[in-house]
């Protein structure tokens, strides 16, 4: 099989490297852009400052239905059987995964052997313009041998160039028990903006998240939403952060104080009902509804690892968030669950205010996180988190993510 390589060996910098936006990255590599992702890649550049350590180089190229039990086989391999989304080791939604347009799955093969030594997963959601970076994962034998940095920057390349101008906005939720991944998604334009304390299990232990996001400069340029963030002052140092890394701009801080009708809120409660939806894996989608209204307060539950997330809503009032919000807590106190969250629109300061006074944390702002599709633009949006149990004080943090807990009071 004919593999596609570049010489004479194509040079970059440390300063380079370190990109602000995909354009950035993009403009760096442009003697490298000629990808055959079906035969297979060996991208042959070197960063002048590293050490040149004699590391594996892998040939990248897409992954198809002869590589499901390899997949298989890494996961198991290096989590030692441990890894929580048995989704990605199932044959059959591997295989659905493949054959879908909102999906890449590259594999890294050896050069001279062609001996597969791992693979990455990135995720499409070409209606939010958004993608997801998911398990880049390496066989065992090959750890310490293989040039990770070089194959997360290969693979950002390959995939920014396919999705230019279709997805504006990639993200990654990094570990913090190393900093290897923080590291290797530095050079692709990806910093960190939120933090997710105690979020994840990884071999059977408690860990916190960093979310990374990479960014096409249209998406904090002409595509971001006019509208000026209006936000609590207790985000105020979330905001301070992704600011001086984005220059967002000016913003207003909410002055207002939040009154709630005590005997609406009596009433809601009353009329409020659960829905719960459950897959083969053991993923819960729930949502409450309020009965005579068009209210709706959605998430997901991973009894795997203890968390509810991705949570979605739309609401009249004021107090129909409040009682969602109560409702969000109590379910959360019935599972005994360790973390759960909610990402609240810049623009909404009494929604803001509700979740912070129910008992939530700030604890990222991050701009132009969703697609308002009516506007045709992209909006920020705050996290708010509610964790239990202590945070390992031995995370391993790059300069940025250390920056960033330091502005939200945890260093």
């Amino acid at each position: 099989m004919a593999i596609k390589s570049f010489t004479p060996e194509y040079f970059v910098s440390q300063a380079e490297m370190n990109s602000v936006f995909i354009q950035d990255y993009l403009q760096s590599f442009i003697p490298l852009q000629n990808i055959d992702l079906t035969n297979g890649t060996v991208f042959n550049f070197t960063i002048r400052e590293r050490a040149h350590k004699k590391k594996i180089n892998p040939v990248i190229r897409k992954a198809t239905f002869k590589d499901v039990e390899e997949i298989i086989y890494i996961y198991q391999d290096i989590y030692e059987g441990s890894y929580p989304y048995k989704e990605m080791e199932d044959p059959e939604n591997i295989k659905a995964m493949l054959e879908s347009e909102n999906v890449e799955w590259l594999m890294f093969e050896h050069p001279k052997t062609r001996e597969i030594c791992g693979c990455f997963t990135l995720v499409l959601d070409f209606k939010d313009k958004m993608g997801y970076t998911r398990g880049f994962v390496i066989k065992k034998k090959f750890c310490g041998k293989f040039d990770v940095l070089r194959a997360f920057m290969a693979s950002f390349l390959a995939m920014y160039l396919k999705y230019e101008g279709k997805i504006f906005r990639w993200y990654g939720e990094s570990r913090t028990a190393h900093a290897k991944s923080q590291y290797c998604m530095r050079p692709g334009g990806f910093r960190p903006v939120a933090f997710y304390p105690n979020k994840d299990v990884f071999f059977h232990k408690v860990e916190s998240d960093i979310l990374l996001m990479c960014y096409d400069s249209a998406a904090l340029g002409e595509l971001r939403s006019k509208k000026l963030p209006h936000i609590i002052k207790e985000a105020l140092p979330a905001f301070n952060y992704s600011n001086a890394k984005y220059l967002l701009g000016d913003y207003e801080i909410f002055q207002g104080s939040l009154h709630l009708d005590s005997k609406y809120l009596i009433a809601l409660q009353k009329k409020l009902r659960t829905e719960v939806v459950k897959d083969q894996y053991g993923y819960e989608e729930i949502c409450f509804r309020i009965e005579g209204s068009d209210a709706f307060f959605s998430f997901l539950y991973t009894p795997m690892v203890q968390s509810l997330e991705k949570t979605k809503y739309h609401v009249n009032s004021n107090e129909e968030l409040f009682v969602f919000g109560q409702e969000f807590i109590r379910y959360a106190r019935k599972l005994k669950l360790r973390y759960f969250e909610v990402f609240v629109k810049a623009y909404r300061p009494e929604h803001q205010r509700i979740f912070f006074d129910l008992g939530f944390n700030v604890n990222g702002y991050v701009p132009s996180w969703k697609f308002n599709k009516s506007e045709r633009k992209f909006e920020d949006y705050i996290l708010f988190n509610y964790n239990l149990g202590e945070i390992d004080p031995d995370i391993k943090l790059l300069e940025e993510g250390r920056m960033l807990l330091e502005k939200l009071g945890y260093m």
